[in-house]
């Protein structure tokens, strides 16, 4: 007999499941609102559940079938095609694993993590990865670095931490003034921009199958900001030798994304190459570092937005300066998205816009939603 946790997961893949079936049997022009509130009721579930990569699927999927109900121009049949695919592929895994009582298995799919609890890090912010869908959401995803080694962390060790707000489709304010809510632990996310040293407390570390560990918050959780901080060139580092090991172990599945096998590298002495044709959406352009090659995809879409014009500027001048971000392998090409430059001025965040906004605004529209 299944143990109740287990009986729910079986219970949600089995929901999942049917819900895609259904979608895939009437065709995406039969979509409505009911099918986009079944997918919601299944992403709130794997969350409540403590399951992050079923979750975060299925979050893209409810993206994706929105855009196409609504008949957006960012729309994407392949990227639609895809998550529909996998969040199926991944319901249908994870009923068989539960039913055959594979635990190693269920393991391996959900990817559960090992959380760790630390008393107290201090710790700087690299860059922030930065994801923008009009009227529904917008994340953010903060790339830090240890400076000492406090807390059972090593000097350098990369960390993760993340969040996501709802975004009212009326409410006209750049997203990142969405950093300046309080969190219920009393600080504002946007105090991890101000290019200081944060003093975090009370807080978790999530260990991740690829990648570096993910910084969670607990209610009693304080963080703080510190001393400016000026030693940003002593965190320039990208270890290729250990990159070349990662690769060569990884053992990819059919569940993997290419992302998922990610590295946080340091380009230096980077110049741009012959322009490449563009895609449906985004435009390539292709930069060299050593003998490495990589390409930057800036998305059509609101997401890209200040990266696009800051990176440009960058291309055309002669004395480029270090830059830092994360790159993926797809399709035998490595794939850079740009988050920060250093400079002698200090670190410059690429993918963050600095358009001014209104407190109050942003503080009417969130009362309402």
């Amino acid at each position: 007999m299944l143990e109740p946790p287990h009986a729910r997961m079986a219970a949600l893949a089995d929901e999942l499941s049917e819900t895609l079936e259904d979608l895939l049997r009437a065709g995406l022009t039969a979509v409505s609102q009911s099918t986009l509130e079944r997918l919601d009721v299944s992403f709130k579930e794997a969350a409540r559940m403590k399951l992050p990569r079923l979750g975060s699927i299925l979050r893209a999927t409810n993206e994706e079938i929105g855009r196409f109900a609504r008949n957006e121009p960012q729309s994407s049949p392949r990227r639609l095609a895809f998550f529909v695919g996998r969040a199926w592929i991944q319901a249908r895994a994870l009923k068989r694993f539960i039913a055959r009582g594979d635990q190693q298995a269920l393991e391996r799919l959900l990817l559960t993590p090992q959380t760790t609890a630390v008393a107290q890090i201090r710790f700087v912010t690299l860059g922030a990865a930065r994801r923008v869908v009009p009227g529904a959401f917008a994340s953010f995803e903060f790339r830090l670095r240890a400076i000492d080694g406090t807390g059972g962390v090593a000097a350098g060790e990369p960390l993760v931490w993340s969040c996501v707000f709802p975004s009212p489709s009326k409410l006209d304010v750049p997203p990142e003034a969405f950093l300046h809510l309080p969190q219920r632990q009393g600080f504002h996310p946007a105090i991890l921009l101000e290019k200081r040293v944060v003093d975090a407390a009370a807080i978790a570390l999530a260990a991740q199958p690829s990648g570096p560990r993910r910084l969670s918050l607990q209610a009693e959780s304080k963080l703080a900001l510190g001393a400016e901080f000026h030693a940003w060139d002593s965190l320039l580092d990208w270890n290729q030798a250990q990159a070349a090991v990662r690769i060569t172990q990884h053992q990819p599945t059919p569940l993997d994304l290419d992302i998922e096998l990610q590295e946080e590298v340091i380009l230096r002495d980077w110049q741009p190459l012959d322009p490449r044709p563009g895609h449906d959406e985004y435009d390539v352009v292709p930069i060299e570092a050593g003998w490495l090659p990589f390409e930057i995809r800036l998305d059509r879409g609101p997401s890209c937005a200040p990266l696009r014009d800051r990176i440009r500027t960058f291309l055309e001048r002669q004395d480029r300066p270090p830059l830092y971000g994360l790159a993926h392998y797809e399709s035998c090409r490595i794939v850079l998205q740009p988050l920060a430059v250093v400079e002698n001025a200090g670190i410059d965040y690429l993918t963050i816009s600095t358009e001014s906004f209104s407190r109050a605004t942003l503080v009417r529209a969130m009362k309402f939603t």
